[in-house]
């Protein structure tokens, strides 16, 4: 009986001992080359996962892009509905010798020569300018001058270029060679008339085949892509027409007429014009005038690339791989020029 406790007392010290042997024996760290191994598998999934990262991102921001666009889509028929069928206009034109006039109502108050989209802006519901100047002269809250103010509202600004939000250099272009060029036939004569503007929109024969608005490039698409600057805030003159989105508000269609048509640098030297961003992997955003939004290259659209990747004039009329039926509204592939109006 002794016997058989000893041998029962012996076996249990001895099954509660071992889990103590046993965890001490495994206790160990990572050798360096383990170490190593880890570290290096951790940035190669970091190297795979990153790329595809940025990619989300960026198909994202082309995503809220294009919602924007959507947003301008509805402001359009809810503008054209409260103005008797006539179109915005691309910016109300300058007379040099008023500095609070022309000016609109646009979503807040009145605003010094303002774009078409923030024209538009009481129809989209939200306001451009958090503090919206009536004079050229004026400056708003944050210094800005009233004829070249920031947008200070996401709606206005391509998520992609979200920098861009100066509303002269800003990131979405309106048609407005065909749509409501509003510039003075005779500069400074407020008597002269618009060069072609009000613009009915029951006069566009095609509204689903005609471009509205689109991502913009500004005045940089004359040059070739290594000649181009990064973009600047409050830019104007010759020597930022190399400056991505410098006059953005303004889309030149595929093909202009440098003698008798328009561009956004008609009286440049060189001349300069604008054309679609091509910013979301390689394709623009486009609003249509019925209001659908779509992706396009810069092909898509008739636009040519020349030399090192400027987009050309397309001025040569038997040049086919410029066409401007998507913008002209009647599907025609013409450049605007005052005999349109004929």
């Amino acid at each position: 009986m002794g016997s058989s406790r000893r041998a029962c007392y012996s076996f249990d010290v001895v099954t509660r001992s071992r889990p103590y042997r046993d965890a001490g024996a495994t206790r160990r760290g990572f050798t360096l080359i383990e170490l190593l191994v880890t570290i290096a598998i951790i940035t190669l999934l970091t190297g795979l996962l990153l790329p595809a990262l940025g990619a989300v991102r960026q198909k994202g921001r082309a995503t809220r892009c294009l919602s924007n666009l959507h947003v301008f889509g509805h402001g359009i028929m809810i503008y054209v509905s409260e103005n008797k069928g006539v179109l915005m206009p691309s910016r109300l034109p300058k007379f040099p010798d008023d500095s609070c006039n022309p000016y609109a109502m646009i979503f807040g108050r009145r605003k010094y020569r303002p774009t078409a989209v923030a024209i538009m802006s009481t129809a989209v519901g939200v306001p451009p300018f958090a503090d919206p100047r009536g004079c050229k002269n004026e400056q708003d809250i944050f210094g800005q001058p009233g004829d070249q103010q920031d947008y200070a509202y996401a709606v206005y600004v391509c998520p992609s270029v979200s920098h861009w939000v100066d509303e002269r250099n800003g990131s979405y272009g309106w048609n407005y060679h065909f749509l409501g060029n509003s510039r003075l036939r005779v500069a400074g004569d407020a008597s002269s008339g618009y060069k072609n503007w009000p613009v009915r929109f029951t006069s566009i024969r095609y509204p689903a085949r005609t471009v509205a608005m689109a991502d913009c490039m500004g005045t940089a698409a004359s040059f070739p892509i290594h000649e181009r600057r990064e973009y600047v805030n409050n830019g104007r003159g010759s020597e930022n027409d190399n400056a991505y989105g410098n006059e953005g508000f303004n889309l030149d269609p595929p093909r202009v007429d440098p003698v008798n048509g328009e561009m956004a640098g008609f009286d440049e030297s060189p001349q300069v014009r604008t054309a679609l961003h091509a910013r979301h992997s390689g394709r623009g955003n486009v609003l249509w005038l019925d209001g659908h939004v779509s992706t396009s290259t810069l092909k898509d659209l008739g636009y040519k690339e020349g030399p090192g990747g400027g987009v050309e004039m397309g001025d040569d009329l038997n040049d086919r791989e410029v066409d401007n039926s998507r913008w002209t509204g009647s599907g025609v592939d013409l450049p605007w020029t005052y005999d349109w109006l004929q």
